[in-house]
Parts: C-alpha cells; sequence; structure tokens
C-alpha cells in the first residue's frame, strides 16, 4: 500500500530525514517510534504532502501522494479545528475540505460524531470542550473519508481512559476494515499492545523497521521473575541472577536450559514468585538499546 524510497529532507541545510525506505501494507498498523526531534513529524507531514522531499518518492497503490490527497489523513497532536464552531459546523467545514457534500456529508457526519461519542456535544462550540472531547473532535475529522492510511501522532497524550479507549477502538475497527495506520506514541506499552509493526527514528535516520513479533525476540534467554522477597544471596550468585525494578530479577538461560530448572532452585531456596516473563523483551528495553547503540537494524 504505502511505499517510501530513499526519502531525504533538509531543513536550513541541516538534514531532517535521511535516506529512509520503508512500506505499510493494507491492513497493518506501524508504530513509529523515536525521541523528540527523531523526524517523526516531519516523516508525517512529507507523506501528507504538507511538505515536500528533496529526494525520494512516496507512493500509495502504486500512485504518487500530493497535497490534499482524500486517501489520507492525519490526526496531529495540536489541535486541528476552529474553535469558535461547533463540533458539527467543524464536521461541516472539513467534509466540505475534502469533496463530500450533500447526504453524503450528513451521513459522514452523523456517523463520525456518533463513533467519537460527540453526539451530545455536536452543536456545542469546540473551544468550549474538555480536553479529552477536543480530542475526539481532531480524530472525528480524520474519519470523515473512511481513509486508505491514516496517520496519528501522539492520540492519547494526556487524556481520560473513556477517551483513550474510545480512540484506540476506532483504531482498530478501521485497521479491521482494511486501512493502514501510522502510529506516533512516547506510551511503548500501548504501542506493543496495537501495533504489527514498528520503526525507529533517531536523528532522521531509520534504525530499525520489522514486525513486532521479530524485534521482541530475545537474541539471549533469560526468566524474568517478580519475587514477593528478594531471593537469598547464594542462590543468585549461582543462578547469575540480578535485580531489575519493583521486585522483578532476571536469571539467565543456558543454551537448552529450561526456566524449570530455575523455578526449581528458587522454591527449594523458599523464595515464592508472583509473575514470570520468559522468551520476549519488552520494547521499551529494546528501544532504549538501540538509541544508546545506534545500531542499524535491516
Amino acid at each position: 500500500m504505502l511505499n517510501i524510497e530513499r526519502l531525504s529532507f533538509s531543513y536550513r541545510g541541516q538534514p531532517v530525514i535521511q535516506d529512509i525506505s520503508l512500506q505499510v501494507a493494507a491492513g497493518e498498523i506501524l508504530g513509529l517510534l523515536g525521541p523528540n526531534g527523531a523526524g517523526k513529524t516531519t516523516l508525517a507531514a512529507l507523506i501528507t504532502g504538507l511538505l515536500t522531499p528533496a529526494a525520494g518518492q512516496i507512493t500509495l497503490d502504486g500512485t504518487p501522494l500530493r497535497l490534499g490527497d482524500t486517501r489520507v489523513a492525519l490526526v496531529p497532536q495540536e489541535y486541528a479545528f476552529y474553535p469558535r464552531l461547533t463540533g458539527r459546523e467543524n464536521l461541516a467545514y472539513f467534509a466540505g475540505v475534502q469533496a463530500l457534500a450533500g447526504t453524503a456529508a450528513q451521513q459522514a457526519i452523523d456517523q463520525a460524531l456518533e463513533q467519537c461519542d460527540l453526539t451530545a456535544v455536536q452543536h456545542r462550540r469546540a473551544g468550549h470542550y474538555s480536553g479529552g472531547l477536543k480530542r475526539r473532535l481532531n480524530f472525528a475529522i480524520a474519519l470523515l473519508r473512511r481513509p486508505q492510511l491514516l496517520i496519528v501522532d501522539e492520540p492519547t497524550a494526556n487524556v481520560d481512559p473513556q477517551t483513550r479507549r474510545l480512540l484506540l477502538d476506532n483504531i482498530h475497527a478501521l485497521n479491521h476494515a482494511g486501512s493502514a495506520v501510522i502510529y506516533t506514541s512516547h506510551l511503548l506499552g500501548e504501542v506493543e499492545a496495537l501495533c504489527h509493526r514498528v520503526a525507529l527514528l533517531d536523528q532522521g535516520q531509520l534504525l530499525l523497521w520489522d514486525t513486532l513479533d521479530n524485534v521482541l525476540r530475545e537474541e539471549h534467554r533469560h526468566l524474568e521473575v517478580k519475587c514477593t522477597e528478594p531471593p537469598p544471596v547464594e542462590v543468585c550468585q549461582r543462578l547469575g541472577g540480578r535485580a531489575l525494578e519493583d521486585r522483578w530479577w532476571q536469571f539467565p538461560l543456558a543454551q537448552g536450559q529450561s526456566p524449570t530448572a530455575v523455578l526449581t532452585a528458587l522454591e527449594a531456596a523458599g523464595c515464592t514468585y508472583q509473575q514470570l516473563r520468559y522468551g520476549a523483551q519488552p520494547l521499551e528495553a529494546l528501544y532504549l538499546a538501540t538509541l544508546s547503540g545506534k545500531a542499524v537494524h535491516p
């Protein structure tokens, strides 16, 4: 669906995006990760045509993307509506911008209001909305055209749990209907739960792009155990255990060694545990390790 080839962009002579290539398939959610200033927002602006690349090309189903292409919708981190207009008036304005009119426009507006739970406040000025309602209106505007590609920039930052759940449910629904999604967030647990593939940018370079299953698979096998009390020092030394945060302990596993052997040793020493983690590393650990090592993964 979306194909980005050898994309570069500079601002005042400084490279912001450096020779990036990646693809997003139909029905796929890509988690776009990176620290502030990594180039995530610039990449989104290039895809939507708000910026023009210095080199490379961006196509959707083989056709170059241009500014105003209704196949693509962007939900920016900033509020992108008119506060003096009501929620419904905002949606009507943006429906017109997207060449929706008549019955089709009214149906799209009604559906977007319902999906984002804004029907009850549709005639209230958007500037009087709470922060959560403003996030919902931002999102509702992007739903008007049922985009083939949805780009979402930090949609759940500083929102209430109900709004967060509603926005994530809408992303799931759109994705299940076949739309591709590029999802930018600093909430890595959210990315783990939502995305099929991740891309990590830093200083305009693509450090990692792979399926979530692949990137979370451990190169070196460990068993992590959340203990009620710290294991005895002698046991930790014998098993090579080291303390993590919040009463978690990590134990390396030799080639062919079963986690059961570690658990048996802990139980024999009178150590009780509450939770286990095995076979995958947290996305946060991979994120920090990749940034610190600046390793580029194909």
